[in-house]
């Protein structure tokens, strides 16, 4: 049988030790987090013609598939990292539109956030705006003209 005086004094004992080392554990902790890299933040913005509704998002960074989302208009798909792992965030973007009363669907793949180009190009914000004419970045929160324009991919021509 064991002593209860003695269990009441090892736990006593483990229980100081514990507190003891506490600032040790939470100043390494903080030491860590400080040494962190920033966070940064991807922001897709749907500025489209409320017509179409919403676009159609698939992204991948070089390590996870990220799912397939429907952003619809005046809303933003947002994605945050820290820098370090990712360094590649590829975006399949397709939406339908209209022209002349036909059917047209519009469809691109686009790197949002390449390390080598972005991280001190937008290193905490990197704003993008889609549009019917294409994907327009922006340089953290800068509202200006935009630094990138990336194109829709024409389509094939129609077979008559």
């Amino acid at each position: 049988m064991c002593n209860p005086l003695l269990s009441k004094h090892v736990f006593l004992l483990v229980l100081c030790i514990a507190v003891w080392n506490l600032p040790i554990i939470s100043a390494r902790n903080q030491a860590t987090l400080a040494s962190d890299p920033p966070l940064t933040t991807v922001h897709i913005n749907n500025n489209l013609p409320i017509a179409l509704e919403y676009f159609t998002i698939h992204c991948k960074t070089n390590t996870e598939d990220l799912g397939v989302y429907e952003i619809a208009c005046n809303t933003a798909y947002d994605w945050s990292f820290r820098f370090g792992g990712v360094t590649l965030l590829t975006c399949a973007i397709n939406f339908r539109r209209y022209p002349q009363g036909r059917l047209e669907d519009v469809f691109g793949v686009f790197d949002m956030y390449v390390a080598d180009r972005d991280k001190s190009r937008c290193p905490t914000n990197c704003i993008w705006n889609v549009t019917e004419g294409g994907v327009y970045g922006y340089r953290d929160y800068n509202v200006g003209d935009s630094d990138i324009s990336l194109e829709w991919p024409k389509p094939p021509p129609q077979m008559s």
